[in-house]
């Protein structure tokens, strides 16, 4: 049987804490050498693009990939189909966006416990968008939101997300007018922002700060500037390879990165370096995504619904042709 599971259903399985649950796991299984996972196809489509990431994770048994594709003025579709490694069984084919969002707040929660002060400070966010929001619940999630300040261009949005967040995380979450004002002062940024222009700049970096950047997933994307990556102290990705040659703003700070500085989360998580020492450091995490990410969540997003009962089941969905 195969499961299909589409977008309420995913959000009906699996939590923020459980998602990085998956992640330590996952971070863990790569960092211990038990995954195959190629570079991501990424493949130009007129204005818009099909990106497809496989992985195999030999250790917990699951397999498969996410597919991803951009039609200029209709958005982004994603998908992610499941199997175990043991039989090639495809288990579940299930809608991805609410699983990425997921993922990418709980990816950068794996690398904040290890990067951040251990104590609840003010944290910066920048966007207001589902990946944004995700961030912030992340951080909440690790106990270290005391306060947050929200920027976003339109008005609109950042108050809409300020009162949002200040009832449902139970903080005080302030709209402010800049994203200099959000900045200021805070002991963490997380930036969720998907354009052209850069949204944070290195020169504002103070002592003893944490960045999460996880807007920047494509060459033409600018997030955080070239001195930002030149003032980080430690300095962590979820794919060296991904983010120096996706992301338009590591691509674009090319003279100001050090690849052999530039540490790999997995081993972060597998052998406990790099991590910060000095309350003072200022580091920084920066993500574009990976298989792994998708594939780990997907298998727990699979479990509990087939726990719970939820989604539809395909019998014979793929005829086996024996050889």
């Amino acid at each position: 049987m195969t499961l299909i599971l589409n977008h309420a259903d995913v959000i009906a399985a699996v939590d923020m804490h459980d998602a990085i649950d998956a992640m330590e796991a996952a971070f863990a299984e790569e960092g211990a050498g038990g995954v195959n996972q190629p570079p991501r196809t990424n493949i130009p489509l007129g204005n818009g693009f099909l990106r497809i990431g496989p992985v195999v994770m030999e250790q917990s048994g699951w397999m498969g990939f996410k597919a991803m594709n951009l039609s200029a003025g209709i958005g982004v579709r994603y998908q992610v189909h499941l199997y175990t490694v043991a039989d090639g069984d495809l288990k579940a084919i299930m809608d991805a966006q609410h699983l990425t969002t997921l993922r990418t707040g709980a990816t950068s929660a794996v690398a904040t416990r290890r990067l951040a002060r251990n104590d609840p400070v003010t944290v910066a966010v920048l966007g207001s968008g589902v990946e944004a929001r995700a961030q912030l619940e992340a951080m909440h999630a690790l106990g270290l939101v005391a306060r947050a300040r929200v920027f976003s261009p339109t008005r609109e949005n950042r108050e809409a997300f300020a009162a949002d967040y200040s009832e449902n995380l139970g903080v005080e979450v302030a709209p402010v007018g800049d994203a200099r004002s959000a900045v200021d002062g805070a002991g963490m940024v997380v930036a969720a922002v998907k354009s052209s222009e850069h949204a944070f700049y290195g020169a504002w970096l103070e002592p003893g700060v944490h960045v999460n950047s996880v807007g920047t997933a494509r060459p033409n994307q600018r997030e955080i500037d070239p001195e930002t990556f030149a003032r980080s102290d430690i300095t962590v990705v979820d794919t060296r390879h991904g983010v120096l040659n996706e992301a338009g703003d590591a691509i674009e700070a090319a003279d100001a990165i050090v690849p052999d500085e530039v540490h790999e989360l997995c081993n972060a998580v597998a052998d406990g370096t790099p991590r910060r020492t000095d309350d003072t450091q200022i580091t920084l995490f920066k993500s574009v995504g990976t298989g792994i990410q998708d594939i780990a969540l997907a298998a727990k997003v699979y479990e509990r619904a087939r726990d719970r009962g939820l989604g539809t089941e395909f019998p014979d969905l793929l005829n086996i042709k024996k050889t």
